[in-house]
Protein backbone atom coordinates (compact mmCIF):
# COMPACT_ATOMS: atom_id res chain seq x y z
CA UNK A 1 0.00 0.00 0.00
CA UNK A 2 1.19 3.71 -0.84
CA UNK A 3 0.56 6.43 1.43
CA UNK A 4 1.00 10.22 1.02
CA UNK A 5 0.38 13.33 2.55
CA UNK A 6 -2.25 15.58 0.02
CA UNK A 7 -2.80 18.37 2.15
CA UNK A 8 -0.30 19.44 4.86
CA UNK A 9 -1.48 21.61 7.46
CA UNK A 10 -1.25 22.30 11.03
CA UNK A 11 -1.21 24.68 14.03
CA UNK A 12 -4.90 25.33 14.10
CA UNK A 13 -7.64 23.34 16.61
CA UNK A 14 -9.16 22.77 13.46
CA UNK A 15 -6.64 21.33 11.29
CA UNK A 16 -6.98 18.72 9.04
CA UNK A 17 -4.89 16.24 7.58
CA UNK A 18 -5.55 14.65 4.06
CA UNK A 19 -4.19 11.81 2.90
CA UNK A 20 -3.98 9.33 0.30
CA UNK A 21 -3.77 5.77 0.22
CA UNK A 22 -2.98 3.95 -2.80
CA UNK A 23 -4.80 0.32 -2.01
CA UNK A 24 -6.48 -2.83 -3.67
CA UNK A 25 -10.19 -3.21 -3.42
CA UNK A 26 -9.66 -5.86 -0.03
CA UNK A 27 -6.95 -3.05 0.89
CA UNK A 28 -9.69 -0.13 0.54
CA UNK A 29 -12.45 -2.29 2.33
CA UNK A 30 -9.90 -3.29 5.06
CA UNK A 31 -8.95 0.73 5.38
CA UNK A 32 -12.99 1.84 5.71
CA UNK A 33 -13.68 -1.19 8.52
CA UNK A 34 -10.36 0.08 10.21
CA UNK A 35 -11.38 4.03 10.27
CA UNK A 36 -14.98 2.95 10.94
CA UNK A 37 -16.77 6.17 11.59
CA UNK A 38 -13.89 8.27 13.10
CA UNK A 39 -12.60 10.52 10.53
CA UNK A 40 -14.29 13.56 8.74
CA UNK A 41 -14.59 12.59 5.49
CA UNK A 42 -13.41 8.97 2.69
CA UNK A 43 -13.96 8.49 -0.26
CA UNK A 44 -12.41 5.61 -2.95
CA UNK A 45 -12.46 5.63 -6.70
CA UNK A 46 -10.71 2.68 -8.57
CA UNK A 47 -7.24 1.81 -6.64
CA UNK A 48 -7.47 5.40 -4.39
CA UNK A 49 -8.75 6.11 -1.40
CA UNK A 50 -8.74 9.64 -0.03
CA UNK A 51 -9.06 10.10 4.17
CA UNK A 52 -9.88 13.34 6.03
CA UNK A 53 -8.71 13.43 9.40
CA UNK A 54 -8.12 15.50 12.10
CA UNK A 55 -4.48 14.75 13.99
CA UNK A 56 -6.47 13.39 17.21
CA UNK A 57 -8.19 10.98 14.91
CA UNK A 58 -4.22 10.30 13.02
CA UNK A 59 -2.95 9.04 16.46
CA UNK A 60 -5.98 6.86 16.82
CA UNK A 61 -5.42 5.07 13.51
CA UNK A 62 -1.80 4.47 13.83
CA UNK A 63 -2.61 3.14 17.10
CA UNK A 64 -5.55 0.61 15.66
CA UNK A 65 -2.91 -0.08 11.99
CA UNK A 66 -1.68 -3.39 13.20
CA UNK A 67 -4.60 -5.35 14.48
CA UNK A 68 -5.58 -5.05 10.50
CA UNK A 69 -2.54 -4.06 8.48
CA UNK A 70 0.61 -6.28 8.56
CA UNK A 71 2.83 -3.67 6.97
CA UNK A 72 6.06 -1.48 8.81
CA UNK A 73 6.44 0.74 6.47
CA UNK A 74 2.73 1.80 6.21
CA UNK A 75 3.35 2.85 10.23
CA UNK A 76 5.86 4.44 9.60
CA UNK A 77 4.63 6.70 6.70
CA UNK A 78 1.62 7.49 8.91
CA UNK A 79 3.98 8.31 11.70
CA UNK A 80 5.87 10.85 9.49
CA UNK A 81 2.80 12.38 8.89
CA UNK A 82 1.93 13.25 11.71
CA UNK A 83 4.86 13.96 12.84
CA UNK A 84 5.01 16.76 10.29
CA UNK A 85 1.17 18.19 11.29
CA UNK A 86 2.96 18.76 15.00
CA UNK A 87 3.75 22.62 15.99
CA UNK A 88 7.02 23.19 17.97
CA UNK A 89 8.45 26.39 19.52
CA UNK A 90 11.91 25.62 19.88
CA UNK A 91 15.49 27.59 20.72
CA UNK A 92 18.49 27.09 23.12
CA UNK A 93 18.28 24.49 25.00
CA UNK A 94 14.24 24.40 24.92
CA UNK A 95 11.08 22.65 22.76
CA UNK A 96 7.79 23.04 23.03
CA UNK A 97 5.16 20.99 22.24
CA UNK A 98 2.43 23.20 21.19
CA UNK A 99 0.44 21.12 18.70
CA UNK A 100 -2.67 20.81 20.93
CA UNK A 101 -1.92 23.11 24.20
CA UNK A 102 -1.19 26.29 24.52
CA UNK A 103 1.77 27.29 26.58
CA UNK A 104 1.59 30.36 29.00
CA UNK A 105 4.29 32.91 28.70
CA UNK A 106 4.21 34.79 31.72
CA UNK A 107 5.03 38.60 31.62
CA UNK A 108 7.44 40.20 34.19
CA UNK A 109 7.79 44.53 33.80
CA UNK A 110 10.35 45.67 35.58
CA UNK A 111 9.12 48.96 34.65
CA UNK A 112 7.64 51.43 36.85
CA UNK A 113 5.57 53.01 34.19
CA UNK A 114 3.68 49.57 32.66
CA UNK A 115 -0.24 50.30 31.72
CA UNK A 116 -0.80 47.48 34.40
CA UNK A 117 1.70 45.84 36.90
CA UNK A 118 4.27 49.20 36.70
CA UNK A 119 6.14 48.91 39.71
CA UNK A 120 4.52 45.64 41.39
CA UNK A 121 7.78 43.42 40.39
CA UNK A 122 10.20 46.23 41.86
CA UNK A 123 12.36 43.56 44.16
CA UNK A 124 14.45 40.62 43.38
CA UNK A 125 12.79 38.55 46.23
CA UNK A 126 9.03 39.29 44.85
CA UNK A 127 9.64 38.11 41.61
CA UNK A 128 11.89 35.37 42.46
CA UNK A 129 8.57 34.19 44.71
CA UNK A 130 6.31 35.42 41.26
CA UNK A 131 8.46 33.14 39.33
CA UNK A 132 8.26 30.22 41.33
CA UNK A 133 4.35 30.46 42.17
CA UNK A 134 4.26 30.73 38.25
CA UNK A 135 5.95 28.04 37.19
CA UNK A 136 4.22 25.32 39.56
CA UNK A 137 0.83 26.88 37.94
CA UNK A 138 2.05 25.60 34.51
CA UNK A 139 4.12 29.08 33.21
CA UNK A 140 6.80 27.84 30.65
CA UNK A 141 8.58 30.85 29.70
CA UNK A 142 9.15 34.40 31.54
CA UNK A 143 9.73 37.49 29.45
CA UNK A 144 10.96 40.42 31.59
CA UNK A 145 10.56 44.26 30.49
CA UNK A 146 12.51 47.63 31.16
CA UNK A 147 10.55 49.94 29.14
CA UNK A 148 6.91 50.23 28.41
CA UNK A 149 5.44 50.34 25.19
CA UNK A 150 2.00 51.14 26.32
CA UNK A 151 0.48 54.00 23.35
CA UNK A 152 1.91 57.65 23.55
CA UNK A 153 4.91 55.74 25.51
CA UNK A 154 7.75 57.55 26.86
CA UNK A 155 11.28 56.73 25.58
CA UNK A 156 14.21 55.98 27.55
CA UNK A 157 17.69 55.60 27.15
CA UNK A 158 19.09 52.34 26.73
CA UNK A 159 21.30 52.60 29.63
CA UNK A 160 18.28 53.05 31.52
CA UNK A 161 16.29 50.38 30.09
CA UNK A 162 19.04 47.59 30.88
CA UNK A 163 19.67 49.13 34.69
CA UNK A 164 15.97 48.15 35.27
CA UNK A 165 16.65 44.64 34.03
CA UNK A 166 20.08 43.69 35.15
CA UNK A 167 19.54 43.65 38.55
CA UNK A 168 17.38 40.34 38.29
CA UNK A 169 18.53 38.35 36.35
CA UNK A 170 21.94 37.36 37.75
CA UNK A 171 19.13 35.67 40.63
CA UNK A 172 16.97 34.01 38.62
CA UNK A 173 19.22 32.40 36.62
CA UNK A 174 20.97 31.43 39.50
CA UNK A 175 17.68 30.10 41.33
CA UNK A 176 16.30 28.73 37.73
CA UNK A 177 19.20 27.67 36.03
CA UNK A 178 17.04 26.11 33.48
CA UNK A 179 14.27 29.04 33.07
CA UNK A 180 13.42 29.78 29.60
CA UNK A 181 13.34 33.91 29.63
CA UNK A 182 12.63 36.45 27.15
CA UNK A 183 12.49 40.09 26.86
CA UNK A 184 10.60 42.69 25.59
CA UNK A 185 12.60 44.99 23.82
CA UNK A 186 13.17 47.14 20.57
CA UNK A 187 16.33 48.55 21.37
CA UNK A 188 19.69 46.69 20.03
CA UNK A 189 21.72 47.57 22.86
CA UNK A 190 19.76 46.17 25.20
CA UNK A 191 19.00 42.95 23.51
CA UNK A 192 22.80 42.85 22.79
CA UNK A 193 23.30 42.98 26.51
CA UNK A 194 20.26 40.71 27.15
CA UNK A 195 21.74 37.94 24.60
CA UNK A 196 24.97 38.22 26.43
CA UNK A 197 23.08 37.54 29.53
CA UNK A 198 21.80 34.20 28.69
CA UNK A 199 18.17 35.68 27.49
CA UNK A 200 17.13 32.95 24.77
CA UNK A 201 13.83 34.40 23.41
CA UNK A 202 13.96 38.63 21.76
CA UNK A 203 10.29 40.24 21.70
CA UNK A 204 10.45 42.98 19.48
CA UNK A 205 7.36 45.10 18.83
CA UNK A 206 8.75 46.35 15.59
CA UNK A 207 9.29 43.11 13.80
CA UNK A 208 13.28 43.50 13.72
CA UNK A 209 12.76 46.32 11.22
CA UNK A 210 16.66 47.15 10.98
CA UNK A 211 19.64 45.41 9.85
CA UNK A 212 21.33 46.07 13.38
CA UNK A 213 18.50 43.72 14.91
CA UNK A 214 19.28 41.29 11.97
CA UNK A 215 22.48 40.98 12.01
CA UNK A 216 22.35 40.35 16.28
CA UNK A 217 19.85 37.95 15.28
CA UNK A 218 22.29 36.34 12.71
CA UNK A 219 25.29 35.96 15.57
CA UNK A 220 23.24 34.48 18.26
CA UNK A 221 20.32 32.57 17.02
CA UNK A 222 18.06 33.80 19.60
CA UNK A 223 14.41 32.48 19.14
CA UNK A 224 12.02 35.54 18.19
CA UNK A 225 8.69 36.93 18.69
CA UNK A 226 8.09 39.38 15.35
CA UNK A 227 5.12 41.49 15.96
CA UNK A 228 3.05 43.74 13.36
CA UNK A 229 3.05 47.25 14.80
CA UNK A 230 0.16 48.61 13.12
CA UNK A 231 1.96 52.44 14.45
CA UNK A 232 4.45 51.88 12.10
CA UNK A 233 2.05 51.40 8.91
CA UNK A 234 -0.86 53.13 7.39
CA UNK A 235 -3.54 51.07 8.46
CA UNK A 236 -6.82 51.28 6.92
CA UNK A 237 -9.53 48.64 6.92
CA UNK A 238 -9.54 47.80 3.50
CA UNK A 239 -6.20 46.93 3.23
CA UNK A 240 -5.26 45.78 6.60
CA UNK A 241 -5.14 42.23 6.17
CA UNK A 242 -3.20 42.68 3.03
CA UNK A 243 -0.97 44.93 4.99
CA UNK A 244 -0.23 42.22 7.64
CA UNK A 245 0.04 39.09 5.22
CA UNK A 246 2.74 41.32 3.48
CA UNK A 247 5.10 42.15 6.83
CA UNK A 248 4.59 38.52 8.65
CA UNK A 249 5.76 37.06 4.72
CA UNK A 250 8.48 39.23 4.67
CA UNK A 251 9.64 39.20 8.50
CA UNK A 252 9.63 35.23 8.25
CA UNK A 253 12.14 35.69 5.35
CA UNK A 254 14.18 38.05 6.73
CA UNK A 255 14.68 36.15 9.97
CA UNK A 256 15.44 33.08 8.14
CA UNK A 257 17.36 34.59 6.17
CA UNK A 258 19.84 34.92 9.15
CA UNK A 259 20.25 31.01 10.10
CA UNK A 260 17.59 30.75 12.55
CA UNK A 261 14.84 27.62 12.05
CA UNK A 262 11.13 28.66 11.09
CA UNK A 263 10.64 26.37 14.94
CA UNK A 264 12.64 29.77 16.48
CA UNK A 265 9.89 32.11 15.08
CA UNK A 266 6.73 33.32 16.67
CA UNK A 267 4.07 35.43 15.30
CA UNK A 268 2.20 38.19 17.33
CA UNK A 269 -0.77 40.34 14.98
CA UNK A 270 0.10 43.08 17.45
CA UNK A 271 -3.33 43.64 18.94
CA UNK A 272 -3.49 47.34 20.80
CA UNK A 273 -0.92 48.73 18.18
CA UNK A 274 -2.63 51.21 16.40
CA UNK A 275 -2.50 54.87 15.92
CA UNK A 276 -5.96 54.88 15.23
CA UNK A 277 -7.16 52.89 18.79
CA UNK A 278 -9.98 51.83 17.49
CA UNK A 279 -11.83 48.51 18.68
CA UNK A 280 -12.67 47.24 15.47
CA UNK A 281 -8.70 47.10 14.01
CA UNK A 282 -8.24 45.24 17.51
CA UNK A 283 -10.51 42.53 16.55
CA UNK A 284 -9.83 42.26 12.87
CA UNK A 285 -6.21 41.44 13.81
CA UNK A 286 -7.71 38.74 16.88
CA UNK A 287 -9.83 37.51 13.72
CA UNK A 288 -6.68 37.29 11.94
CA UNK A 289 -4.92 34.82 14.26
CA UNK A 290 -6.89 32.38 11.72
CA UNK A 291 -5.38 33.13 8.60
CA UNK A 292 -1.93 33.34 10.12
CA UNK A 293 -2.07 29.52 10.46
CA UNK A 294 -0.85 29.23 6.87
CA UNK A 295 2.66 30.25 7.70
CA UNK A 296 3.32 27.21 9.97
CA UNK A 297 4.27 28.67 12.93
CA UNK A 298 3.69 29.62 16.40
CA UNK A 299 1.05 32.29 17.46
CA UNK A 300 1.18 34.28 20.14
CA UNK A 301 -2.06 35.87 22.00
CA UNK A 302 -0.78 38.63 23.21
CA UNK A 303 -4.04 40.67 24.86
CA UNK A 304 -4.02 40.90 28.36
CA UNK A 305 -5.80 43.49 29.56
CA UNK A 306 -5.44 45.33 27.12
CA UNK A 307 -7.49 48.31 25.86
CA UNK A 308 -10.20 46.73 23.67
CA UNK A 309 -11.83 46.03 27.29
CA UNK A 310 -12.32 49.42 27.96
CA UNK A 311 -13.70 50.38 24.32
CA UNK A 312 -15.92 47.96 24.73
CA UNK A 313 -17.14 47.34 27.84
CA UNK A 314 -16.04 50.66 29.25
CA UNK A 315 -13.93 49.19 31.40
CA UNK A 316 -11.74 52.04 32.83
CA UNK A 317 -8.81 50.19 34.49
CA UNK A 318 -6.75 47.48 33.71
CA UNK A 319 -7.89 45.55 37.00
CA UNK A 320 -11.16 45.51 35.79
CA UNK A 321 -10.12 43.98 32.35
CA UNK A 322 -9.76 39.99 33.20
CA UNK A 323 -12.92 38.38 32.29
CA UNK A 324 -12.65 39.88 28.69
CA UNK A 325 -8.81 39.13 27.85
CA UNK A 326 -10.22 35.47 29.35
CA UNK A 327 -12.58 35.45 26.78
CA UNK A 328 -10.86 36.99 23.76
CA UNK A 329 -8.13 34.78 24.72
CA UNK A 330 -10.50 31.66 24.31
CA UNK A 331 -11.32 32.61 21.01
CA UNK A 332 -8.04 33.23 19.74
CA UNK A 333 -6.89 29.65 20.89
CA UNK A 334 -9.41 27.83 18.93
CA UNK A 335 -8.29 29.93 16.21
CA UNK A 336 -4.30 28.87 16.56
CA UNK A 337 -3.07 30.86 18.78
CA UNK A 338 -0.11 28.64 20.64
CA UNK A 339 1.42 31.13 23.27
CA UNK A 340 -0.69 33.06 25.85
CA UNK A 341 1.65 36.41 26.93
CA UNK A 342 -0.52 37.54 30.12
CA UNK A 343 -0.06 38.67 33.58
CA UNK A 344 -2.55 36.65 34.99
CA UNK A 345 -1.10 32.56 34.97
CA UNK A 346 -3.11 31.19 37.45
CA UNK A 347 -6.62 32.06 35.58
CA UNK A 348 -5.13 31.78 31.96
CA UNK A 349 -3.67 27.72 33.45
CA UNK A 350 -7.30 27.66 34.16
CA UNK A 351 -8.01 28.67 30.73
CA UNK A 352 -6.15 26.12 28.90
CA UNK A 353 -7.57 23.49 31.38
CA UNK A 354 -10.95 23.92 30.64
CA UNK A 355 -9.60 24.44 26.58
CA UNK A 356 -7.90 21.02 27.14
CA UNK A 357 -11.28 19.79 28.64
CA UNK A 358 -13.54 20.66 25.55
CA UNK A 359 -11.18 20.03 23.22
CA UNK A 360 -12.72 17.13 21.35
CA UNK A 361 -15.78 18.89 21.02
CA UNK A 362 -13.96 21.64 19.22
CA UNK A 363 -12.50 19.44 17.09
CA UNK A 364 -15.86 17.64 15.77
Amino acid sequence: MKISQLQPQKATIKSQIKIGFTTTLNEAEKLRNLVGSNYLSIASSLNKTTLLLTRDQLIQLIKKWPSMFDDAQSIHTLKQIETQSQLHFRGQEFDFDITDKPLIYSILNLTPDSFYDGGRNDSVDGVLKRIETEMSLGASIFEVGGKSSKPHFDDIPPKEEWARIEPFLTAIHHQFPKIVLAIDSNTPEVIELALDNGIQIINDIDGFNSKRKLDLVAKYKPSVVTMFNGRNFDEEPDTLIRTMTSFFTNTISDLTGTGIEKEQIVLDPGVGFSDHNTLAFDLMKMRFTKFMSQFDLPIMIAISRKSFAKRLFNLQTADERLIPTLLFESFMTVLGGRIIRTHDVRETSQLIQTFNLLKSELLS
